[in-house]
């Protein structure tokens, strides 16, 4: 079976994104990143669509992506799904972080995670195969792995553009446990 460039494409993005977004949840958690808050919500978003526009070109024609989406049980349909629910999670954050000096909600910072989780374990379910004894649920497990490795290491990189050393340090301290839940997931 030959390289999915668009494949590859939007899983690393959708992993990208659901890190970014989970590393936010846990530094909003903690009463932290306030200053990184918007910019790594624009990435994320900026992260979805050219995610989503590597699904685009993996399935060449509109018919192709609608016809994906006959039953619930179809990874597209899942993926879709995850996709609508991390939208409406940024749209959520946008709101909330137009609320002067407020903190993220905490409920709103656990419904992150718990969307990131599901979307990087709907992704990497949708491509399991039987044929494939391999990619069993290592899959999914490699996936989560390299959210919590790439997402805190493009805040850090957030940090360190902005200037916040305190944020820095703590994007750094999640990246160093996302290496070594990824040591740990390969």
């Amino acid at each position: 079976m030959e390289t999915q460039w668009p494949l590859v494409i939007f899983t690393l993005f959708v992993c990208v994104t659901c890190g970014l977004l989970g590393s936010m949840a846990i530094m909003a958690l903690r009463g932290k990143g306030r200053e990184l808050q918007m910019t790594g919500l624009v990435c994320s978003a900026v992260s979805l669509v050219i995610g989503g526009i590597g699904a685009f070109l993996h399935l060449e024609h509109w018919e192709r992506i609608f016809n994906g989406f006959g039953h619930l049980t179809s990874g597209i349909t899942q993926e879709l799904i995850g996709c609508v629910a991390l939208a409406v999670v940024l749209v959520l954050w946008f709101v909330s972080l137009r609320k002067a000096d407020e903190p993220v909600p905490a409920w709103l910072s656990w419904a992150t995670l718990v969307v990131a989780v599901g979307m990087v374990a709907a992704t990497g379910h949708s491509y399991l195969m039987p044929a494939r004894a391999a990619w069993g649920v290592a899959l999914i497990v490699f996936y989560l792995a390299n959210a919590c490795l790439l997402g805190p290491i493009v805040l850090w990189a957030i940090a360190v553009a902005k200037g916040d050393a305190e944020a820095e340090g703590l994007a750094v301290n999640l990246a160093f446990f996302g290496a070594a839940i990824q040591l740990v997931g390969d």
